[in-house]
């Protein structure tokens, strides 16, 4: 690894190493200046010889107070928040600021509070939950009527930190909305719409081709089909019917309806193919624009920001004519996006999975791929890329839903391999149904084939009785100790093994 990629790589280590400890301790003042100065001390001590061992430790020691800075910084709860008033029902008046999320029986929003009769001044976030009609849309005005509730184990009261930054006291939902700064919630609220629109122009055309595609891909492909589409281009899986949602879980396939690198590629690419005739450089830069707007039309999900941070840096490289790295590309997103919003690193399960995942297809499927000793080259195309996410992936998914899926290697290895399939030919059917009904419906029929068999193959293997296991993980101390041995191993493999592998012979 060059000098340059190494103090990008671990001035971001530090970072998010700082972001991640600033949820448990705060760095004090008088304690950053102490560690400057024994930062300062160190450099002089180790400059000359180890020049580049002390830049690296500057680069870690800033790195690490920067990002326990930065969580502090977002931590401290407003004092004229609306969640202050959990417990009593009040009368707002507040917009929509996001797309509406529509299941078989409910619609959720978030509204953002302008105004309220009362005394003081009041400010913030509420997740409402209403019943299926009528439909609301994002930039709708409402006056709403309802008692103000907390997410689950969340402390709201006044002068205390954010619910989010409860540690093992606030439940995992609580942070889940604490990452987007929600902290209150009302359920079934009286609704009077004020003004039909105040919104961006930007949001709701973006919001409203997102629906028109949905529409589309429902016309011409067959239920459930168009919903695991929908859950697969844009990650819109909330009208997959809960059984299947339950299959998805205990198959372990939920990762499949997480936005991935594969929708950026599929853009990005579709962008360069069709803009053949002009330069490299614009079209580049059509393509970041693309990948920029397609994020914004998923709503921004974190594995939808992640892959596409990481394609907007490499296709940046190429524009400037430098080699794209995989390491600093996913380093850098992952620093932008917990710089962003620093709550993410531990409150977002999404983010998580997402940066492990492609962490295990990067690093540790050549790994797996040594231990091949066969000649079955089709094991380290199919199957050590899906063993290599799931190693990954597995503790995170089991101290979160208290359930391991034993079948998850078998599964992956049946339905991932047709994941691309599905996804380009509901693309095309989709692009087909926009252009003509007839040519949508034929390519709808196509793209059925691959879908409908993912969907058989989770129905089916969710009902063998060995198909997960069920677990009461109290503590989280075993996940340090678990990626300390996936550490070890990489370490044990890129720094011993392959340098003995490919050491020149005399």
């Amino acid at each position: 690894m060059s000098t340059g990629r190494a103090y990008i790589i671990w001035a971001g280590v530090g970072f998010l190493v700082g972001v991640m400890i600033g949820e448990w301790w705060q760095i004090p003042s008088w304690q950053v200046g102490a560690y400057l100065v024994a930062t300062i001390i160190c450099l002089g001590l180790l400059w000359g010889k180890y020049y580049r061992h002390s830049f690296l430790i500057v680069g870690v020691s800033l790195g690490l107070i920067l990002g326990n800075w930065r969580l502090a910084s977002v931590l401290p709860l407003p004092p004229n928040d609306i969640s202050h008033y959990q417990g009593q029902t009040i009368t707002f008046v507040g917009q929509i600021i996001d797309d509406p999320q529509i299941t078989l029986d409910a619609e959720k929003f978030t509204v953002a509070v302008q105004s309220a009769p009362i005394d003081a001044p009041v400010s913030g976030k509420v997740l409402i939950k209403t019943g299926r009609y009528p439909e609301y849309n994002y930039g709708n005005v409402l006056a709403l009527t309802c008692k103000i509730n907390s997410p689950s184990g969340a402390p709201s009261k006044a002068g205390k930190a954010s619910p989010w930054a409860g540690g093992a006291d606030v439940s995992g939902y609580a942070k889940y909305l604490g990452r987007f700064n929600i902290y209150a919630t009302c359920d079934y609220p009286e609704i009077d719409v004020k003004q039909d629109f105040a919104g961006q122009k930007l949001w709701r055309w973006l919001y409203q081709l997102k629906h028109y595609f949905l529409r589309v891909a429902d016309q011409t492909i067959p239920e459930p089909a168009a919903s695991l589409l929908a859950g697969l281009l844009l990650g819109a899986s909330a009208t997959l019917p809960k059984s299947i949602l339950d299959g998805f879980n205990t198959a372990g396939l939920t990762h499949i309806i997480a936005l991935s690198g594969f929708n950026i590629s599929i853009v990005a690419g579709a962008i360069l193919g069709l803009l053949r005739w002009l330069p490299l450089s614009a079209r580049l830069i059509v393509a970041l624009v693309a990948i920029w707007l397609f994020v914004l039309l998923t709503g921004a999900a974190p594995s939808a920001v992640r892959a596409g941070l990481m394609g907007m840096i490499i296709l940046s490289a190429g524009l400037f004519g430098r080699l794209s790295d995989i390491s600093v590309a996913l380093m850098l997103s992952a620093v932008l996006m917990v710089g962003a919003n620093p709550k993410i690193l531990a409150g977002d399960i999404g983010f998580q999975l997402s940066f492990l995942a492609t962490i295990g297809i990067v690093y540790l499927s050549p790994l797996l791929e040594s231990c091949n000793k066969t000649k079955l080259v089709w094991l380290n195309q199919l199957v050590v890329p899906t063993l290599a996410a799931l190693i990954m992936v597995t503790p995170i998914l089991a101290i979160n839903f208290g359930r391991i899926s034993l079948i998850a290697p078998l599964t992956n290895i049946l339905v991932v391999p047709l994941v691309p399939l599905a996804m380009l030919l509901g693309f095309w059917a989709v692009v087909g149904g926009m252009i003509w009904s007839v040519l949508g419906s034929v390519l709808g029929w196509l793209a059925w084939l691959p879908l409908r068999f993912v969907v058989a193959v989770a129905e089916y293997m969710k009902n063998l009785p060995w198909a997960s296991l069920q677990l009461e993980l109290q503590s989280g101390w075993w996940l340090i100790v678990y990626y300390a041995f996936v550490l070890i191993a990489l370490n044990w493999y890129y720094v011993s093994y392959r340098h003995r592998q490919f050491r020149p012979t005399r």
